[in-house]
């Protein structure tokens, strides 16, 4: 299971009041669109899975690119597309009158047909099952994954979205008023705070 499935997730995520008969069973709002014999088919069923190491290292193939750097090729793995590869993983099939789309046949452009929506709707079902995993392990226990399910806080589960890239770097300066160059810019000691000020360049 990997930790980034729920990180950044379970901040945005409406769990008021929230009923789930299966885990690993998701009703999409607009489905996933394919083309059948001049028809388009919405798959709006998603069977889930849990992923493991082997997972994490097929996502890695799928967001490789070959790009020139300095005149050389070199390949390069696409954080973004590592983010959306991962989720892909986690998709068992895609369902819709009987017919199903297996993982086997699932690729970024394909699944990049889903709505942003639909999208956000399979993360934060991926952040239960993660956390559904970490019980199962001990890390967390059932009365904090039902607390989580119904919204309530739960210790060590980030509540609300968490300072990240140079942001989670620049210690005191995090709240500061006007983050422009403090927050943007790379950080270095006290000529963050000038160029905050307004005394820098």
């Amino acid at each position: 299971m990997t930790p980034w499935a729920w990180t950044g997730t379970v901040g945005a995520m409406d769990t008021q009041s929230k009923h789930i008969d299966d885990l690993y069973t998701l009703t999409l709002v607009d489905g996933l669109p394919t083309e059948s014999q001049g028809k388009t088919l919405k798959y709006r069923v998603v069977k889930l899975r849990e992923t493991t190491v082997a997972d994490e290292r097929a996502a890695a193939r799928m967001a490789e690119r070959v790009l020139v750097v300095g005149g050389s090729p070199r390949l390069l793995v696409s954080e973004s597309d590592f983010r959306y590869a991962m989720t892909l993983r986690h998709c068992e099939q895609f369902v819709c009158d009987g017919q199903a789309i297996s993982q086997a046949l699932l690729d970024l452009d394909l699944f990049g047909k889903l709505s942003a929506h639909d999208l956000q709707l399979i993360e934060e079902r991926i952040a239960l099952i993660t956390l559904a995993a970490q019980v199962r392990y001990g890390a967390i226990t059932q009365a904090e994954f039902d607390d989580f399910v119904a919204g309530r806080p739960v210790p060590g589960v980030p509540q609300s979205p968490q300072p990240g890239g140079q942001a989670a770097s620049v210690g005191k300066y995090a709240d500061d008023a006007q983050p422009g160059p403090a927050l943007l810019a790379d950080y270095s000691g006290e000529s963050a705070q000038g160029a905050a000020a307004g005394h820098g360049a």
